[in-house]
């Protein structure tokens, strides 16, 4: 890409929030009623490049990635819990294919 990349070299990947800011902020700028919209460069561009970087920051902290997303949330790295999966058992309404009334 000629408009993210040469703005990420000599940038540290270690500072995820910046380099996120820097593309979301400097390099779109587009703005619509919602907040940032990215759509001059686009979200998947933004999101793959971020990645990346988050990839390459985890190996640059020699961390695992859960280990060093953990770390960028803010959350404790010595003790990680499985996720609980939420959904939901009782289906009901118009697009249910049943009548139950709720929904």
């Amino acid at each position: 890409n000629d408009i993210i990349a040469p703005k990420l070299i000599g940038m540290d990947v270690r500072e995820q929030a910046k380099i996120d800011k820097m593309m979301v902020e400097e390099l779109d700028g587009s703005k619509n009623e919602w907040g940032w919209s990215k759509s001059k460069l686009g979200a998947n561009a933004i999101l793959a490049v971020s990645i990346a970087v988050c990839r390459a920051g985890a190996a640059g902290h020699d961390l695992e990635l859960y280990e060093y997303v953990a770390k960028l949330a803010g959350r404790p790295t010595t003790k990680f819990v499985m996720p609980v999966p939420a959904f939901n058992v009782i289906n009901g309404g118009s697009h249910a294919g049943n009548r139950l009334a709720c929904q």
